[in-house]
């Protein structure tokens, strides 16, 4: 994992962010949760994160994904989302969004999943610009 491996929960379930925190701590991946697409540019101002996790659902998600968007690619995160089955999937920009992951979450599987996404994020003086 690059030292730059800090992960942003993104989603209005406060349940469903403190599993995930305490299933990424057990596999030694550190992480920031954030209740609202407001909290989250908080965050993503405030720090650099190597991955986000997003929920598809959320009021202002397209404000995050305007946000990472207009970000240099060399700066931005690798960004997971989470939706529910019935979400359109035209609705994600696939520039953006590398997998999407359906609802219900499997928290030990999305934790894997993060874990296994981290190993392939470049390091900083390794990202092209």
């Amino acid at each position: 994992m690059t030292h730059n491996s800090r992960v942003l929960l993104v989603d209005a379930d406060e349940q469903v962010r403190a599993l995930l925190s305490r299933a990424l701590l057990d596999r030694d991946v550190f992480c920031d949760a954030a209740g609202s697409a407001r909290d989250a540019l908080v965050q993503l101002n405030a720090r650099r994160y190597a991955l986000m996790l997003l929920h598809l659902e959320m009021p202002g998600v397209e404000g995050v994904l305007d946000y990472i968007h207009s970000t240099p690619a060399n700066r931005r995160p690798m960004v997971l989302m989470t939706a529910d089955v019935r979400s359109p999937k035209d609705a994600v920009d696939t520039e953006l969004v590398q997998i999407i992951i359906r609802r219900p979450l499997k928290i030990a599987e999305v934790a894997g999943m993060i874990r296994a996404c981290l190993e392939f994020v470049p390091d900083d003086d390794q990202r092209t610009v």
